[in-house]
């Protein structure tokens, strides 16, 4: 491959290094950029297949993909070092920091750095699109969904776990922070937090949501979420870099109003009461 790729269409030239096409938007935010490259340099990809990072979703993508005979191609949308490449057939690997590309032993993959609200790929050329973990840290989430549901090949899939429910208390580090740093909207926050956590408040504040969501979603849909301040400082917690924070039921919604099956969730009522679940999607179109 060359030093340089083309566009057929607007004629922009976009670099190649080390056989990873670079086709990033001119519009990249340079410090969530190099936050995100940074995060990846020095990683082995060898010692993180031996961990139990997404152990289980990598046997669960693997099990799925033969037992569905998919062949391919399969897109993972925020690829990282790759942990998932050995798991489907004919496999792609998107990730937005190309340090993550350039890891020792994922140089036999197909790999592309990119965004993925803008995905270089043909409309229905991909027989599986998921994603782990990632959809979370998309500012426009709404256009990541549509560029899946785009490329997502009649009769393929979509299989969906970004981090579900995403908070502003731990963008804002309230778990961790004491009381003395925190403003007073902020302490009474974190003097809740045991109730905000519990299983009963968050099924009374968002069932009714979901349920006036679905009525309207008959009518006109569009993906609803809620941006985030991402935190990307050194005393970092659990989901605190999150962009957006995105509800299962509407990513359910989302393509079930453009003609996919929810595999995952068949019944009105499993969707409604959707957790921090692994969707699966099926299109029809």
């Amino acid at each position: 491959m060359g030093t340089a790729l083309v566009c057929e269409e607007c004629g922009k030239s976009y670099p190649v290094i080390d056989s990873i096409p670079v086709l990033h938007a001119e519009n990249r935010a340079e410090n969530t950029a190099e936050w995100y490259d940074d995060m990846f340099k020095g990683r082995s990809r060898s010692k993180e297949l031996e961990s139990d990072y997404l152990r289980h979703e990598r046997s669960f993508v693997q099990t799925f993909a033969s037992r569905n005979g998919i062949t391919g191609p399969c897109l993972e949308i925020g690829c990282g070092v790759g942990l998932f490449a050995e798991c489907v057939p004919n496999f792609i690997g998107l990730e937005y920091a190309l340090p993550a590309l350039r890891v020792p032993g994922f140089d036999s993959f197909n790999r592309v750095c990119a965004d993925a609200t803008r995905l270089p790929f043909t409309s229905g050329s991909m027989e599986l699109v998921f994603s782990f973990n990632v959809l979370e840290h998309v500012p426009a989430a709404h256009e990541a969904f549509a560029e899946i549901d785009r490329v997502c090949a009649r009769g393929g899939f979509v299989l969906l776990k970004p981090a579900w429910h995403c908070t502003r208390y731990n963008t804002e580090l309230i778990p961790v922070r004491s009381y003395a740093e925190l403003t007073i909207r902020q302490k009474i926050v974190k003097a809740l937090l045991p109730v905000v956590k519990a299983r009963p408040y968050k099924l009374a504040t968002k069932l009714p949501w979901r349920l006036w969501r679905r009525f309207r979603s008959m009518h006109a849909y569009r993906l609803s979420y809620r941006k985030l301040t991402p935190y990307h400082g050194p005393n970092w917690i659990a989901d605190a870099d999150a962009e957006v924070s995105l509800d299962c039921h509407e990513g359910i919604l989302f393509f079930l109003r453009r003609g996919y099956e929810c595999v995952s969730h068949p019944k009105t009522l499993k969707q409604l009461l959707a957790g921090h679940d692994i969707i699966i999607l099926r299109n029809h179109n």
